[in-house]
């Protein structure tokens, strides 16, 4: 088609040439009738290739996995306001930062667009195609390609629900091992589905300023202490109760108060079970100030806090000694605060690049 598109042309432009003595107004509109009538032919020719693509309805879902262990789910998801395709992936070993997931358009044969990240990480492009007879692949725009196929999965008929009521967190573990305890990443609900009975052990642990009361099944009790090893073989729903604890005390209130190192004050703080807020403020001269605001949990045990999240701040006053300005430094701050027994607590900053630490004593 190309050849004879440019066939025509040529024989138009040497038409032209013959033509040159004529009339040029009627050369201009010969060159341009050609021309049109080339560009509809690629237009024609671009259709007809289009048209050879038969484009189907995606319909391959479920979940896949790849030889390195990597995950791709494919669901279709009604319950959003526009329903559509949800695709997750997991492309690393973190669960948590090398995970992404969110709704894709279907493009062609393909579903194709932007999934979110889940952690730390940047958002990717993908494109998702079937392989195979029941496989799936997944390239990542600049990245790698994937190839995934169809996990298999036993159908469930023990559903075991896990909950809680109150402010407390559980985990759980197959066998008859004490579960892990996330204390960055805590959960109160997870379902247990299984093909076959099974055992298990849950573990309940209260949130700050509260208890573990006690263990129900189906609305009945169970057990009153925190860790149960439980043999599933029918399905049911398990709860933790906990219950706010009358002699809770936050641990900041006994370090509530002023303080000073040198030039630099310090004033200490407590809110909800065991937060601290602390305002550490440097007054190097009467125009300017600088301040952190730190928020952080106490840990009883170590009496630290080891904070993220603090700010920064410069503050600048007028001639009537009033705020004029209060410009964030720095927002995100990191450091550790450690309490002593006697009066006094230690501030390491970490933004600060200096070795030495600040010792405040406390002032009243």
């Amino acid at each position: 088609m190309k050849k004879i598109l440019a066939l025509i042309l040529a024989l138009c432009m040497i038409a032209a040439v013959f033509a040159g003595c004529g009339n040029k107004a009627e050369s201009a509109a010969t060159a341009e009738s050609s021309a049109s009538a080339a560009e509809a032919s690629e237009e024609a020719a671009a259709s007809q290739a289009q048209s050879e693509e038969t484009v189907t309805e995606w319909s391959r879902e479920g979940y896949f996995q790849d030889e390195n262990e990597h995950m791709l789910s494919v669901i279709w998801m009604d319950d959003v306001s526009d329903a559509g395709w949800y695709v997750g992936c997991m492309l690393g070993e973190d669960a948590v930062e090398d995970s992404w997931g969110g709704m894709l358009p279907q493009d062609g044969n393909s579903l194709k667009g932007v999934l979110p990240s889940s952690g730390s990480k940047e958002d990717i492009t993908v494109t998702v195609t079937e392989d195979d007879a029941d496989g799936l692949i997944l390239t990542v725009e600049g990245g790698e390609t994937y190839h995934f196929t169809s996990m298999d999965y036993p159908k469930a008929t023990i559903i075991v629900t896990i909950n809680t009521e109150g402010k407390g967190n559980i985990s759980y573990a197959e066998g008859e091992v004490t579960p892990e305890i996330d204390e960055e990443y805590p959960f109160q609900s997870a379902q247990i589905n299984l093909a076959e009975p099974g055992t298990y052990t849950f573990l309940a642990w209260s949130q700050a300023g509260n208890k573990f009361v006690k263990w129900t099944k189906n609305g009945e009790d169970f057990s009153t202490d925190p860790q149960v090893t439980v043999s599933l073989d029918e399905s049911a729903d398990f709860i933790a109760v906990f219950e706010a604890d009358a002699d809770w005390q936050n641990p900041v209130m006994n370090f509530v108060g002023q303080y000073q190192c040198g030039q630099t004050s310090a004033t200490v703080d407590c809110f909800e079970n065991d937060q601290a807020w602390i305002t550490i403020e440097n007054h190097d001269s009467d125009d300017e100030t600088i301040q952190w605001d730190i928020v952080g949990r106490l840990i009883p045990e170590t009496m630290t806090i080891e904070y993220t999240g603090c700010t920064k701040s410069v503050i600048t006053y007028d001639e009537d000694g009033e705020v004029a300005s209060q410009e964030p430094e720095y927002e995100g701050g990191t450091g550790t605060i450690v309490f002593g027994d006697d009066g006094t607590f230690t501030w390491h900053e970490d933004q600060s690049g200096s070795e030495e630490d600040l010792v405040f004593e406390f002032a009243s």
